[in-house]
């Protein structure tokens, strides 16, 4: 698959995590009128990217966290210590794990009672769409 087309070149974009409860949240930015910046991305446990639709597309959780791992891995992302989010995700990041299941399946997340991964997930969202080449998207490392 080629990678997700995104309104006009030139237009900041705008991904956001479709899975779960997500899709009240696209609609509601859809009624905004932000649909031509809007990439409603569903994380899934799949193998490939799929794309059903211009402005929507299914993207394996493993292809967010490799992503994410190889671009903090390669200090091509950095986090600023003066964001008033840093330590909150720096503790997820901390916390987030991959575990491989007897038959070979890999899960993702937190493992802890209690802590959440909603920033990883938000970050990984972020640079897989950066990295994947999406129109209208500026490298900011």
């Amino acid at each position: 698959m080629g990678s997700p087309q995104l309104g006009p070149p030139g237009l900041a974009s705008l991904v956001v995590d479709a899975t779960g409860v997500g899709p009240p949240v696209v609609d509601l930015l859809v009624q905004a009128g932000l649909s031509r910046q809007l990439l409603a991305c569903t994380i899934t446990a799949g193998n490939e990217v799929v794309q059903p639709n211009s402005g929507e597309v299914h993207c394996p959780k493993r292809d967010l966290v490799s992503t994410l791992s190889v671009l903090l891995q390669a200090e091509r992302l950095k986090v600023a210590p003066a964001l008033p989010e840093t330590r909150t995700l720096m503790s997820e990041l901390a916390t987030f794990q991959v575990k491989i299941s007897a038959s070979g399946r890999d899960t993702y997340g937190t493992w802890r009672e209690g802590q959440h991964d909603d920033l990883v997930l938000a970050v990984a969202l972020a640079v897989w769409a950066a990295e994947a080449g999406l129109p209208g998207r500026t490298r900011f490392y």
